[in-house]
């Protein structure tokens, strides 16, 4: 077993973040055939280990990772041996070697290695790129976005403009999926396989569905989307909301704390609070949840195959039940029975003459 520690002890700076992660997150990516152990409980159940201090960063290249890992095999754990390359990265040691020397790992252990023992240099072929976090941040994010553009690459992820995309860490992302420009991804997010993320979009601690269509512009934050899901362009969903498989939402559509179910749409204008929306339900243009009455956030419920006109206000708490009509315009303050339409607004008058009567006073 090859393992890793990073002493951080001597260095305020390791909190330095870097694509919303820290140094010690990049070090296990940039290393990835080594276990990283925690100090000070690190235990000697190692083959070899490898001792970092986060004064300098190695931004291990493949190549390089993948001769030092064919070194490491070649090796002899029972043999007492400490080695470094030239430009002292970091420090590998066998197993044996904090046998004899009797070393505890604990904090400070590559100070005391440096200032104590003599370590053989390790000559590589391919050189190992070390950048200062204080002095060379932007040598250290430039080698981070490298490594982010590599992964992606390798699970068919693609990219449309490599110099303006955020991602946090190292975010799964599925096969043929398409970044476009602009996009920010970040947090605990999860993105599926085939789907198209148009230029301008921000998705924060949420999950993209398998085949989904994110437009531009559309905002994403704490919530479940599904498979097949149509957002956007311009739509924002925030605070728990869970869109199912199929839905669409379209411009200018927020929603919040809501469930919008299969097969719906909300494609203008609309605002979706507190709501729980069933199967194929059809929310027109302008529509309104009136959730907040002063005081406290109210539900709304819209059952399955109801069909709401542009223009409607839904005060809540109200129930809209399964295949009914509401008619554009209205404003609803009570329930709407099943298969009933609900008309809410006042009768049309019109005042004839009113327009020419309006210019003769003026005059």
């Amino acid at each position: 077993m090859i393992a890793a520690v990073v002493d951080c002890s001597q260095h305020t700076h390791n909190k330095i973040i870097f694509r919303g992660r820290d140094l010690k997150f990049w070090l296990a990516n940039f290393y990835p055939f080594c276990s990283f152990l925690p100090l000070p409980q690190a235990e000697f159940n190692f083959d070899f280990l490898v001792i970092f201090d986060m004064a300098i960063f190695p931004a291990g290249a493949e190549p390089a990772m993948r001769e030092l890992r064919r070194w490491l095999k070649n090796q002899d754990s029972s043999k007492p041996w400490l080695c470094a390359p030239e430009n002292m990265p970091f420090f590998i040691a066998s197993k044996a070697f904090f046998a004899k020397q009797n070393i505890n790992l604990k904090p400070g252990i590559f100070g005391w290695l440096k200032a104590k023992e003599k370590a053989s240099p390790l000559a590589l072929k391919h050189s190992i790129p070390v950048y200062h976090p204080q002095t060379e941040p932007r040598k250290i994010e430039s080698a981070v976005i490298d490594l982010q553009i590599q992964r992606l690459q390798k699970n068919g992820v693609q990219v449309e403009n490599y110099g303006n995309f955020f991602m946090t860490g190292l975010i799964p992302i599925g096969k043929n999926t398409l970044i476009g420009s602009g996009v920010v991804i970040k947090g605990e997010s999860r993105i599926g396989k085939n789907v198209q993320i148009y230029p301008n979009c921000f998705i924060q601690n949420s999950e993209i569905g398998d085949q989904c269509v994110i437009l531009p512009g559309t905002i994403v934050r704490d919530s479940i989307i599904e498979k097949n899901v149509q957002l956007g362009p311009y739509c924002h969903l925030r605070n728990g909301s869970l869109v199912k498989k199929g839905a669409k939402m379209g411009n200018f559509v927020e929603m919040k704390k809501s469930v919008l179910g299969q097969g719906s749409k909300a494609m203008h204008l609309t605002y979706i609070g507190d709501a729980h929306v069933g199967k194929n339900v059809n929310i027109g243009a302008g529509t309104i949840t009136c959730n907040y009455d002063g005081n406290k956030k109210n539900p709304t419920i819209i059952e399955d195959n109801v069909f709401i006109g542009s223009g409607s206000e839904l005060v809540a708490p109200v129930t809209v039940h399964r295949n009914s009509y509401i008619g554009a315009g209205s404003t609803i303050t009570e329930d709407v029975p099943q298969n009933a339409l609900a008309l809410a607004r006042q009768r049309q008058k019109n005042i004839s003459g009113w327009v020419l009567r309006k210019r003769k006073k003026k005059k």
